[in-house]
């Protein structure tokens, strides 16, 4: 059974290799004119190179690209290029800026914490106080990398 199976598909599979690259191989004739003629049968033929004494109309003329266009098209895509290189190293440097503040006020947080564990765990009021003032400044802090983390994050 399994052989009977083999004999069709090794066929099968051979012509659709043909016929792919017989599509593959195919193409159209770039940069050249080509010209079409009625042969004595009455047929149109269509041809780069029609035999001598025959009247053939140029058809179409497929365009050549110049040294002079490909580089213009090669500097204009390298210009997009150059923008979109760019664009993601600001991006990247955006994304670097806005991590660093990230860990700036988590570390920020955590230490205004400490302080306050500190201040409530102190024996007296000298002690206290001192903690107190700590904590204040650790706050403001935490408050002003808060408001330049959300200025890193709205901006463009």
């Amino acid at each position: 059974m399994a052989a009977y199976k083999l004999r069709i598909l090794i066929p099968a599979v051979f012509l659709t290799l043909v016929m792919v690259v017989w599509i593959a191989i195919s193409g159209e004739a770039y940069g050249e004119t080509l010209y079409e003629y009625i042969d004595k049968d009455g047929s149109v033929v269509i041809t780069d190179n029609p035999p001598p004494g025959v009247k053939a109309v140029p058809k179409q003329s497929l365009p050549d690209i110049t040294i002079e266009q490909k580089s213009e098209s090669e500097k204009e895509s390298e210009a997009k290029m150059q923008k979109y290189r760019e664009a993601d190293v600001k991006r990247t440097e955006k994304e670097e800026k806005i991590r660093a503040a990230r860990e700036e006020l988590e570390r920020a947080k955590s230490d205004a914490e400490s302080y306050r564990s500190n201040m409530n765990q102190s024996a007296n009021y000298s002690q206290r106080h001192h903690w107190r003032m700590q904590v204040d400044e650790q706050d403001k802090l935490v408050e002003d990398l808060k408001k330049k983390l959300d200025e890193l994050e709205s901006g463009p």
